[in-house]
């Protein structure tokens, strides 16, 4: 508290206290702190603190562009599946009485590679044709071959079919659609796949290709079902 030897100094006093208060202002009365008492000041980070912020930022950023370009990479490298389609088939003399047991299977497949720098390594190609549920006809196909980038390889078979034959459950049924010209049929195709990617060569993967249509009474394959593209098992 302060103490004044005249009136007049308490009043002016009075009036100025006033006066900051209407404005909100507040005069510190330095004297009246202690003698070690400090003004609070902001709070600033050290230089090591402030060095180490950046540091880790740029290293996020560093991160996150590396994880772009990985992504992008992967886009660019990843291997897309081979794409077969059915160009061709046919059962010479199918509607013969006796059966179709060792008939010529002949048959033909595109096999397209989408890829624009990645190869395909398949290995041996085996051909199964089916009516309904029935084997009819088995074998070998193809043996190993490499499929460059964009490239199309013909994959042409000739099995031996080994029914329907009169005395299966199935024949009636066969001799009856071969008699009126449509006979619905499957060709499957199996192998085992790796794609090359540069100078390195991915995990082998078991392909199934699996061909739908449809053939006439004399064997040949029916026009619309010719180009078909395959279901393909991955």
């Amino acid at each position: 508290m302060w103490t004044y030897k005249t009136s007049h100094a308490s009043i002016r006093i009075t009036y100025t206290n006033q006066h900051q208060q209407q404005h909100g202002r507040r005069s510190i009365d330095r004297s009246a702190m202690p003698r070690n008492y400090r003004l609070p000041s902001y709070h600033r980070q050290s230089p090591a603190i402030r060095c180490l912020n950046f540091l880790c930022a740029v290293l996020l950023t560093l991160v996150l562009i590396a994880g772009i370009i990985l992504f992008v990479l992967w886009l660019s490298l990843r291997p897309h599946r081979p794409k077969f389609t059915l160009t061709d088939f046919s059962i010479p003399n199918v509607n013969r009485q006796s059966g179709a047991a060792n008939l010529p299977v002949k048959f033909a497949v595109n096999e397209h590679n989408p890829n624009q720098k990645i190869g395909i390594h398949f290995e041996a190609v085996y051909g199964s044709v089916y009516y309904d549920d029935e084997l009819i006809a088995s074998g070998p196909v193809m043996d190993p071959f490499y499929q460059p980038p964009k490239g199309d390889t013909q994959v042409q078979g000739e099995l031996a079919a080994s029914g329907p034959t009169p005395t299966d459950p199935a024949w009636q049924r066969f001799a009856s659609e071969v008699g009126a010209g449509s006979v619905g049929l499957r060709l499957v195709l199996n192998s085992t796949v790796r794609f090359q990617v540069k100078l390195w060569d991915t995990k082998e993967h078991h392909l199934k290709a699996d061909c739908g249509f449809k053939i006439t009474g004399d064997g040949s394959l029916h026009q619309e079902d010719r180009n078909t593209p395959c279901t393909l098992y991955f």
